[in-house]
């Protein structure tokens, strides 16, 4: 069970052993080519943390954030491990202050992020966006950099199993008997990769709002039995738009209406 527990910044960043060289001087300032309506449109994935690369594998939970404007503005996210939430003040051109955030407890075991990240947090005095990244900073020292990801393009993120084609007389067991089709997105990469049931394959795939489409599909080779790999590789070449009717199930369309359903795995 997750539990909610307060955690003031400042306070927390003393209790953290952090195993990550020091930060390395370079200055938050620069061409700024975004201001706070940029800061709202995005969610921010953590791409650089105390002058080191991450990089998350496709299934890893991420370390992000995301902000909204208010009365009173707030923050919400992840560890990459547990969900956080709370309130932060913008002042002057780039000056950021986050108040004591609200976290949930899981157990991060073997998780090198979360506590570095929070300490970070902590430390956080002024912000820029650059070439759509945000960059967190104290005084002329970048601490983080956050890549921009599409709102709608974040929630595609993940591994995707078909469950329901259309337009097809044989059952989807029957089409499906041992391997379902599978799509996996991992933006802010424009490639897509999978399984068409029998081969693997990848490509690229293009958003544009709700509008998407898939190109310059390349798989394996094997022979498959039925016609399950072949309606599903047809079936992607004419997705014309998708919609989500929960946050685990995936709608992709053609021009016609509903064309292919996804579970979240």
């Amino acid at each position: 069970m997750k539990h909610l527990i307060l955690i003031g910044l400042l306070s927390t960043a003393s209790q953290f052993h952090i195993s990550c060289e020091p930060p390395r001087a370079a200055s938050v300032s620069g061409p700024v080519t975004g201001g706070s309506e940029l800061l709202y449109r995005y969610q921010w994935e953590l791409s650089e943390l105390n002058g080191e690369s991450i990089k998350f594998n496709i299934n890893d939970s991420k370390a992000f954030l995301q902000f909204s404007p208010g009365q009173i503005n707030s923050v919400s996210g992840s560890t990459s491990c547990n969900r956080l939430t709370g309130s932060f003040e913008l002042s002057g051109s780039n000056s950021i202050t986050f108040k004591p955030l609200a976290i949930t407890e899981m157990a991060c075991l073997n998780n090198k992020i979360e506590n570095p990240f929070l300490e970070m947090m902590g430390r956080v005095k002024n912000w820029s966006i650059v070439n759509n990244q945000l960059l967190l900073g104290n005084g002329q020292t970048i601490l983080a950099k956050f890549n921009a990801i599409q709102l709608g393009d974040a929630k595609l993120n993940g591994t995707w199993e078909m469950n329901y084609i259309t337009g097809k007389r044989i059952a989807f067991e029957g089409l499906y008997p041992n391997k379902k089709p599978m799509l996996i997105f991992q933006f802010p990469s424009n490639e897509v990769r999978g399984n068409t049931s029998c081969n693997g394959f990848g490509g690229r795939v293009t958003i544009d709002g709700n509008k998407i489409s898939f190109s310059n599909l390349v798989s394996t080779l094997m022979a498959c039995e039925g016609n399950g790999e072949q309606s599903f590789v047809q079936a992607l070449k004419n997705v014309v738009s998708y919609s989500f009717t929960d946050e685990n199930t995936l709608v992709l369309h053609d021009k016609n209406g509903m064309l292919m359903r996804f579970t979240r795995k």
